[in-house]
């Protein structure tokens, strides 16, 4: 099942991870708005193994304002998505299914819907006024 790490209303700063995952790999599915382009939205699923060695886990955590002694795995790997951008953890591996960096409430409702979400503390609007039912 997916909990909500990000805004309650998905489409302002969706992080939505699997609790369900392998040890030290995290799924997360990831929505941002586009400031200027209204209704235009960011929206990929990342896989992020915290032990790569490739993650600089200093500058991750230094990012994100984790201190060592507070070391959450699941947040650590929020930040590693937020740090090194979507594209490196396969938010553009999906080819021509969708393009992740272009995407409207419709379509990413659609994707949603194949997913186990909670929905409690998460709002997932269809637009400004109404909450759509994308479970």
């Amino acid at each position: 099942m997916y909990v909500n790490y990000g805004d309650k209303d998905f489409f302002e700063y969706g992080r939505l991870v699997d609790e369900e995952h392998e040890e030290n790999v995290y799924d997360i599915l990831c929505c941002n708005p586009y400031p200027d382009e209204p209704g235009q939205f960011q929206f990929g699923h990342c896989r992020v193994d915290v032990t790569e060695p490739w993650i600089d886990q200093e500058a991750v955590m230094g990012f994100i304002g984790m201190a060592r002694e507070a070391y959450d795995p699941a947040r650590f790997a929020l930040g590693c998505v937020d740090y090194y951008s979507w594209d490196n953890f396969g938010a553009a591996d999906y080819g021509c299914s969708y393009d992740w960096r272009n995407m409207d409430r419709d379509s990413i409702c659609d994707i949603l819907k194949g997913y186990l979400i909670a929905y409690d503390n998460l709002e997932i609007r269809k637009d400004d006024a109404e909450i759509a039912v994308c479970g």
